[in-house]
């Protein structure tokens, strides 16, 4: 292992057990409100470097949420530059991520109507490098002049493909759907290039959280929208180890129990049992901290290491944000903490 290598495997397990634990989680859920979370995270954590000036007095959710981003996007990058073999492009993977999670949000925004509400969420060093025109992007007010701002860039061949319908909507579940599974195939082309000691336990995670996003589809989109299979099936990642049979078979499954009977069948879901999880939509996420975590306790593969570092930041995030939301609106701490996910 070479000292690059072997410094993100240990700055990964580092940070890794800097995370934040239950008291911290029970602490914040019984501040009063969102500047004593950061007060909080600010004097009792590692988020103390998030703030840098910023005052907690007076502040407002949507920065607060976008300064943990940025702070964590800046250390996820700062890691990815150590990391030999996939770390460039897991760092661009995180970038294109950032900025199609902006894209969808801009098109929710247009859809509503309403585009006053609308702030940057990206971070500077992603900004910086995005080939998106951000200046156009804030001033786009129609569809039209959102295209303009992302002509140079790699999602404009995709987004051109549509058009507001005759009420002025765009299709948001299907274009997030797209841009997501080019992401994907881009982050299963990054791994590839790792060595062959390491791409096997890559892909086997990567197989596993692919498998639980279609299971999850399949059955919210039967369950609560009656999809017909021939149309569900558009839905789906074409990424994972769930061979088309099963796909079929769970397709045209009867009943939601019939679909998690044939789920839990397979190599992936028979995971489902020890996830523990109170909803059927956490299944993925749960999964995926599962099998982060596991990694970073027994794997000595610093690619390995790094992306399920990486997987578990983005849920550490997750909680953060149910526990800054969850404060704001005086919501009651069971049903925050049933959305915690450590």
């Amino acid at each position: 292992m070479s000292d690059t290598s072997y410094a993100v495997l240990t700055r990964a397990k580092a940070k890794f057990g800097k995370r934040l634990r239950e008291r911290d989680y029970k602490s914040m859920m019984e501040c009063d409100n969102v500047a004593e979370v950061m007060a909080y995270l600010k004097s009792n954590t590692r988020y103390i470097e998030a703030f840098g000036e910023a005052n907690e007095r007076g502040i407002r959710r949507g920065l607060f949420e976008n300064l943990l981003k940025q702070y964590m996007t800046d250390e996820l990058d700062i890691m990815c530059r150590y990391e030999l073999s996939v770390g460039e492009d897991i760092s661009k993977y995180i970038a294109h991520k950032t900025e199609i999670q902006e894209i969808i949000r801009i098109l929710t925004l247009l859809n509503s109507g309403d585009k006053s509400s609308f702030n940057f969420s990206i971070p500077p060093h992603i900004a910086k490098n995005s080939s998106i025109n951000l200046t156009l992007l804030a001033q786009a007010k129609d569809y039209g002049q959102f295209l303009e701002a992302i002509k140079k860039t790699r999602y404009a061949k995709l987004l051109r493909k549509y058009q507001p319908d005759e009420k002025g909507l765009l299709p948001i579940t299907e274009i997030e759907n797209k841009l997501f599974i080019e992401l994907y195939m881009e982050l299963y082309a990054a791994v590839s290039k790792a060595d062959d000691s390491e791409k096997t336990d890559l892909i086997n995670l990567l197989d596993m959280v692919m498998d639980f996003k279609n299971f999850i589809a399949i059955l919210r989109l039967k369950k609560y929208y009656k999809v017909k299979p021939d149309i569900l099936k558009k839905y789906l990642i074409p990424l994972g180890s769930l061979s088309e049979s099963v796909i079929n078979e769970m397709l045209t499954a009867e009943s939601s129990a019939k679909v998690y009977e044939i789920m839990e069948r397979t190599r992936s879901g028979r995971l489902i049992p020890k996830l523990n999880s109170p909803y059927s939509g956490e299944i993925p996420i749960r999964a995926e901290f599962y099998l982060a975590r596991k990694n970073m306790y027994y794997s000595d593969s610093p690619a390995t290491v790094m992306i399920s570092y990486i997987l578990l930041s983005e849920i550490e995030l997750h909680n953060m944000v149910c526990v800054i939301e969850g404060v704001r609106y005086h919501i009651d701490k069971e049903k925050i903490e049933n959305l915690l996910i450590y």
